[in-house]
């Protein structure tokens, strides 16, 4: 049986999705894409009812014109979506719809996040911290340098890299990352059926054997195509608490990167250099420009982040705890010494479910509570 069961509340509906078969054959239909197909999801319920809808009834949902409708009712029969459930199955990737406990939280919080996202590796994708780490792909040796100090000085503050799997700092942040043992993730331009470069092919695997994952939106066989490069970025920068430029020219994907996080309200740092070296132009640039905050090392995220706030010692825990809002108090009360579901928080708390949602999310980014699987949460401060 390659159908997979979710289930979640998106928009105060549940949502009950059995068939994958079904999502994938309405995601990929023409018009419709991510913003739409999550308004006809939250309408109908699943993407089965969707399909099976009358025209009359689609062209009602808000956005869904008679052209989209029409797309849906006339829809060809293909055996697209059944071949893919086939190639996840064999590859054991696994297949997470927005909507799914396991698919990221920070990334769902996005207008234009991806519907599903195909996975491969063990990773928990709703850890504690994330970092993007971004760069040109003709780096210099400081730029080299760089990279790994940062790597390695983030593992002591249980930090995940994310990066793009790409010729220059991305693919040294990954090499890094698994050189010290330390879990990231390499987010895909493409299908999972092959790796963009090839030579980046080894470092996948044992991005993987870490503890890592491979992300992806894309179907297998998907060709590639300059397009799809931003497309990636949008993701890396949305999985992330903060995105860290190391070098770059004025101009290229890691400046849109940078560009992308401000938008998504994430904290962007960058690394200087000289002012003749054509590879720090960029970040300069940002650093001049107050678009990113400079760094020179771990330390200085962890300041700006707040991740060295929280520490053993019992007065410092007091103190820290005196800073907290009234309702980042309550959590951290409900959660002592206890796991509690999102369900369970949003009884026990009577904190409106959009806010209970953005709250977790932002108590997350301090280091104050901790995601589980199973879209569970406990204290981290206690």
């Amino acid at each position: 049986m390659l159908n997979i069961v979710t289930i979640c509340i998106y928009s105060g509906v549940l949502i009950k999705e059995p068939n994958c078969e079904a999502l994938l054959t309405l995601s990929n239909l023409h018009l419709v894409g991510n913003i739409n197909a999550k308004t006809l999801l939250s309408y109908c319920g699943s993407a089965e009812a969707v399909l099976s809808e009358k025209k009359s009834a689609l062209i009602k949902i808000p956005g869904i014109n008679e052209t989209i409708a029409k797309s849906i009712i006339h829809r060809q029969t293909s055996t697209h979506a059944l071949k893919e459930l086939a190639f996840m199955e064999k590859h054991n990737i696994r297949m997470l719809p927005y909507f799914d406990a396991y698919y990221p939280k920070r990334l769902k919080q996005i207008a234009d996040s991806p519907l599903y996202l195909f996975v491969k590796g063990p990773m928990d994708l709703n850890s504690q911290r994330f970092v993007a780490m971004i760069g040109t792909r003709k780096n210099t040796l400081y730029g080299t340098q760089m990279t790994e100090q940062l790597v390695a000085g983030l593992k002591k503050y249980n930090v995940n890299i994310i990066s793009g799997l790409a010729y220059g700092i991305d693919g040294i942040a990954h090499a890094k990352a698994n050189a010290t043992r330390s879990p990231n993730c390499a987010v895909l331009a493409h299908g999972l059926d092959t790796i963009y470069p090839k030579k980046h092919y080894s470092l996948a695997q044992e991005i993987i054997n870490t503890g890592g994952v491979l992300v992806t939106e894309h179907l297998s066989k998907t060709s590639m195509h300059p397009n799809l490069f931003p497309r990636r970025n949008r993701i890396v920068a949305g999985m992330s608490d903060a995105c860290i430029v190391v070098e770059s020219g004025i101009k290229g994907g890691s400046m849109i990167t940078a560009g992308i996080s401000q938008k998504y309200n994430r904290t962007v740092f960058a690394i200087p250099g000289k002012k003749s070296d054509s590879m720090s132009i960029g970040c300069n640039q940002l650093i001049k420009s107050g678009q990113a905050m400079l760094c020179e090392s771990a330390e200085d995220i962890a300041k700006v982040m707040k991740w060295d706030r929280i520490s053993n010692h019992p007065s410092s825990q007091i103190e820290l705890f005196k800073e907290l809002g009234e309702n980042q108090k309550l959590i951290i009360d409900l959660l002592q010494s206890k796991i509690l579901s999102f369900d369970k928080l949003l009884v026990l708390s009577q904190i409106p479910l959009g806010k209970l949602t953005t709250l977790l999310l932002e108590m997350e980014m301090e280091g104050l509570i901790q995601g589980l699987q199973g879209n569970s949460y406990t204290a981290v401060l206690r």
